[in-house]
């Protein structure tokens, strides 16, 4: 069974950004099976760092849309992002330093990180780039 199940209440409306997420959560999904098999660290640390890098990769996409559009959100979004972003990449630094492992606490973390900040934070700004044609 997967740790997030993708469902509509994730959608923001926007195909491109909704397959980003898809992608995000299929990634979280499969860094739990790892750790769920106790996979060793040669598994689990390329995972979580994919989930890292496409994260990253994400926001910037994000932010260009909102850009494009400007979308006067842009600014406080934008530091959302990078406070996500630093959280997320202490944890790695904690995980690659062996100071902790790949646990449920921290997939616990990162599921109500993606999960908040999608129906939060990204279904805020859907509606103004819907109305002014990102895609």
């Amino acid at each position: 069974m997967a740790f997030l199940v993708w469902t509509d209440k994730f959608s923001v409306g926007i195909k491109k950004i909704d397959d980003q997420h898809m992608v995000l959560v299929e990634t979280l999904n499969d860094l739990h099976a790892a750790m769920m098999k106790g996979q060793a660290q040669t598994v689990t640390g390329p995972l979580l760092k994919k989930l890292v890098d496409y994260t990253r990769d994400h926001f910037s996409s994000e932010e260009y849309m909102m850009a494009s559009v400007n979308y006067p959100g842009l600014a406080v979004h934008r530091i959302k992002h990078r406070d996500l972003t630093k959280q997320v990449e202490e944890f790695i630094g904690r995980f690659e330093r062996g100071e902790i492992r790949i646990n449920l606490e921290l997939l616990n973390f990162l599921n109500d990180w993606l999960t908040t900040h999608i129906q939060k934070e990204d279904k805020e700004y859907s509606p103004w780039l819907i109305e002014h044609g990102a895609h």
